[in-house]
């Protein structure tokens, strides 16, 4: 069956469509299997992932992962089962765990695709344990395997659905699936503009450079540099938070629309693990993309703003790429990629120059890396070598990484850490989550950080994590027109 965006599919189509042979012998072989997990991948008619999340209100725990730029979009909600791990073992305890769990799933998709099948959704802590209050609910690794999902790529769109089989016949799943099918067709059809009118809300309140705050960030930064003087590291990455506050809850899902928006270019995600604590962003940053083989990153390090004016714009990227503190950062940062790939890697290609990436309001220095991995490595193997890259930790990492935290004094949680899906077959994507918010209840508290070199300038940096906080400024703006 192929379906088109002005396809409306009715819940009949959609039963004459299961009534193929295909499926009913995938419903008869699951009488017989021992497995207590059915997914059901089926393409579906057009419907905005995002539109469906924020129309739910059914599910506490929601996901979203957008790439415009790229025609994907994932929105997901429910929780059939969870993958937990903390510690120094974490990556590895989450791969194996998805091992496990793949054995206990017997899936059927209508249609041959990368996307189509059941997808694991969550992400890592910065830290190996991640035990502050504010972010102890999503632990050190978290990933849920959803009870729906929808995937958007180009004109397709695929509904995979997750349903514990138990004792139930073959023919008591196919009419839970008609069901929740259903209820996917009735929202569809029932999207109504008269349903998103403005309603009053208060603004949110913010102070994003309070006195002491910039003097306790000179100081920080100052004493990075000291001791970088000390041959300690070559570079650090120190961060700082911001928290804002409304009078009455903000609604993520929201929030997540006016970042897509504004910033097509960047990995839009949301992780809504209750419902009152999200954590949202749009980063710029791929840490990994893992597929048949073929893992693709990028190193990411080294900020200038955008210009006013065609002319401004191309004499700060001249100026960025002439830069010898941001040459250096950016540096740093492909060397240890290049290090930590190199033992899984048949090859590894790159530029040797770096390039300009511009987004909304910031532009950096780019680099694209592709390497050719060898057999039977797990892309979380992948992803521990790799995080935290020298763009958020340092370099030499593991000389750099234990004074980030006796400095910055504050608790990073999930923020410039790796999230995002992977699949049964050990294909996924993650970002690292920087220009990013953790919500909870009227409260957003916003993260940016800055590389210290040698010859970083304190106000300089101060400076840079207010232009890395604009993104969910602007979008919080944007949140506060949506209500007037």
């Amino acid at each position: 069956m192929s379906t088109k965006d002005s396809d409306f599919i009715t819940p009949t189509t959609f039963i004459e469509s299961l009534e193929s042979p295909a499926f009913t012998d995938f419903l008869k072989s699951i009488n017989n299997l021992p497995v207590p997990l059915v997914s059901i991948t089926l393409p579906i008619a057009g419907i905005d992932p995002l539109a469906a999340l924020e129309i739910n209100n059914e599910y506490q725990e929601k996901f979203y992962w957008a790439q415009p730029e790229h025609s994907i979009s994932i929105s997901a909600a429910g929780k059939v089962r969870e993958l937990k791990a903390t510690g120094a073992n974490r990556f590895r305890d989450i791969s194996r765990k998805s091992l496990e769990l793949k054995d206990q799933i017997q899936a059927y998709t209508a249609i041959d695709h990368s996307m189509a099948g059941p997808l694991f959704l969550g992400g890592y802590s910065f830290n190996d344990y991640n035990i502050g209050k504010a972010w102890k609910s999503f632990g050190a690794a978290r990933f849920v395997l959803p009870e729906w999902m929808l995937v958007e790529i180009g004109h397709l769109h695929l509904l995979t659905l997750t349903i514990e089989k138990n004792d139930r016949t073959a023919d008591q799943i196919y009419q839970d699936v008609i069901s929740r099918i259903t209820d996917f067709l009735s929202i569809a059809g029932h999207l109504n503009h008269s349903k998103a009118s403005k309603h009053s809300k208060p603004n949110i309140l913010c102070t994003l450079q309070a006195a002491e705050d910039r003097e306790q960030w000179i100081l920080n930064v100052n004493k990075a540099k000291d001791l970088i003087r000390q041959k300690k590291f070559e570079k650090i990455v120190l961060a700082r938070s911001a928290t804002l506050e409304s009078k009455s809850e903000l609604e993520p899902t929201i929030l997540a629309h006016h970042l897509r928006e504004k910033y097509p270019a960047c990995y839009n995600f949301l992780i809504q693990k209750d419902g009152d604590l999200s954590f949202i962003g749009a980063t710029p940053e791929r840490l990994a993309s893992f597929k048949n083989g073929t893992f693709m990153t990028e190193g990411l390090a080294g900020s200038i703003s955008r210009g006013r004016s065609a002319f401004e714009d191309a004499s700060l990227a001249h100026s960025l790429m002439q830069s010898r503190k941001n040459r250096e950062e950016h540096h740093f940062v492909v060397q240890a990629i290049d290090n930590s790939l190199r033992p899984y890697s048949l090859n590894i290609d790159h530029p040797e120059k770096p390039q300009i990436k511009k987004l909304q309001n910031v532009q950096h220095l780019f680099t694209p890396i592709t390497a050719s991995i060898k057999e039977d490595v797990q892309i979380h193997q992948l992803i521990q070598e790799l995080h935290p890259t020298p763009a958020v930790g340092g370099f030499p990492g593991e000389a750099a990484i234990p004074y980030i935290q006796e400095i910055e004094q504050i608790d990073r949680g999930w923020y410039s850490a790796p999230v995002g899906w992977f699949n049964l077959n050990g294909w996924g994507e993650f970002a690292v989550a920087i220009r990013s918010a953790l919500l909870h209840k009227n409260q957003v508290t916003l993260y940016a950080g800055c590389g210290i070199v040698l010859d970083s300038d304190p106000e300089t940096e101060w400076e840079e994590t207010l232009l890395k906080f604009r993104p969910l400024m602007d979008a919080l703006n944007q949140l506060d027109a949506h209500y007037g």
